[in-house]
């Protein structure tokens, strides 16, 4: 616990900017920080060899001479080695790094899709040396700006400009007035997915720690969702699924019961290793499952925060039930990821540390961020539910019992 706090503490302190400087975990057109291992390019295109079986095959066959290659085991990439200013003697150098997994420091080149690397310095991966943050200028990621900037035009035009028209496809007599308050809280779902996916949280998230990951996950599927359903009012709603096999699609996405299991489903896959791994090393796909787990999340979300947009509303014994069910698929994850006792994600466990803790303590804390606020926030929501609905209907009730003289 004391660590956590302690992990938590160097979290905050991280997000005071300071002064921009390049570091190991910093890559720009020509240099490039890579965790993975020297390879003989005949042992591992041939015979698929690496680690051990790799260095026995260069040392007996005798191909050092013939050049050799680095492959970055978290990203999954070939580089080759054209040049190195480490090594006194290149080739007792390259024989002895053979098989072992080392942090290197290099110069890159890129040439019809091609990549090349001259090495300035290697590191065992348990030394390496500490990453040094950069936070300014912020990374965009332009696919995430797009988006939220098409979706607030959107929201804006059917709000203001173009409420007429959709009031009207919705089968009002009057187009309503212009509603603030609903633009204010779309915006300010769009802002949390804008401070989720792009600047500081993003860099930390993709280069180098798991728990601001959970972070990031628990305000795209917590947080974000309820703005982005309470910024549409519900005849716009209704004019969005008016179209028959719309209407009919989105009734059977909508149901409580449906939602639950779609993003339970993608909220497992998406901390399977496997995936995570591929997710990670991956562009397009992190991009997809950003996007299920956005949109699922949403679904998950409707029954509780569409309001008259729902077609089939629960009642908020109903919805109290629901959110209880809602935060039990969260636990089991938690705990296999808090309790384990290895790092369970390679993209993770040979990133450069940018904080004083080990992988595993990142990934205890990630996995305690899911655990204890992802958990609280649910009997959150619970509580508000029963004081806004059932308590009134019990202190209503309490008024008509006769008590005895």
């Amino acid at each position: 616990m004391r660590r956590s706090l302690a992990l938590l503490a160097a979290l905050a302190l991280l997000a005071v900017p300071s002064r921009a400087h390049a570091g190991p975990g910093d890559a720009n057109a020509d240099s490039i920080y890579l965790v993975g291992e020297f390879v003989d390019p005949v042992c591992l295109f041939q015979h698929g060899m690496q680690g051990a079986a790799a260095k026995q095959c260069a040392m007996v066959s005798g191909r050092v001479e013939q050049g050799m290659g680095f492959v970055d085991v978290r990203r999954r990439t070939f580089y080759t080695v054209v040049g190195q200013n480490h090594w006194q003697d290149p080739r007792q150098g390259f024989l002895d790094a053979l098989g072992e997994t080392l942090a290197i420091r290099a110069r890159v080149w890129r040439r019809d899709g091609s990549s090349a690397i001259v090495v300035n310095a290697v590191y065992p991966v348990d030394r390496q040396p500490a990453a040094v943050y950069r936070w300014w200028p912020w990374h965009f990621e332009w696919s995430v700006v797009l988006g939220c900037a098409l979706l607030a035009a959107f929201q804006l035009f059917a709000l203001t400009l173009g409420r007429a028209r959709f009031a009207a496809l919705a089968g009002m007599s009057a187009p309503p007035g212009i509603e603030r308050g609903r633009i204010a809280v779309f915006l300010a779902g769009l802002a949390v997915v804008l401070v989720s996916l792009d600047g500081p949280l993003h860099d930390l998230s993709d280069l180098y720690l798991f728990s601001t990951h959970m972070i990031q996950h628990l305000l795209l599927a917590l947080i974000f969702p309820p703005l982005f359903i309470l910024g549409l009012p519900p005849w716009l709603v209704r004019t969005l699924t008016r179209p028959r096999l719309v209407h009919a699609a989105w009734n059977a996405l909508s149901r409580a019961p449906v939602g639950f299991v779609l993003y339970t489903i993608v909220f497992t896959l998406w901390h399977v290793p496997a995936l995570y791994d591929l997710m990670m090393r991956q562009h397009g796909f992190h991009i997809a499952m950003h996007l299920m787990v956005m949109g699922t999340a949403v679904l998950m979300w409707w029954p509780i925060v569409g309001g008259e947009s729902v077609e089939k509303p629960m009642g908020a014994g109903a919805q109290i039930l629901y959110l209880f069910v809602l935060s039990i698929p969260m636990l089991p994850v938690a705990a296999m990821i808090t309790l384990a006792d290895h790092p369970l994600y390679v993209w993770y466990a040979l990133a450069p540390r940018v904080l004083p803790f080990s992988a595993l303590e990142d990934q205890r804390f990630g996995g305690l961020v899911m655990w204890v606020p992802g958990t609280l926030f649910w009997w959150i929501i619970m509580s508000v539910v029963y004081f806004r609905k059932l308590a009134p209907e019990s202190r209503s009730d309490d008024a008509l019992v006769r008590h005895p003289l």
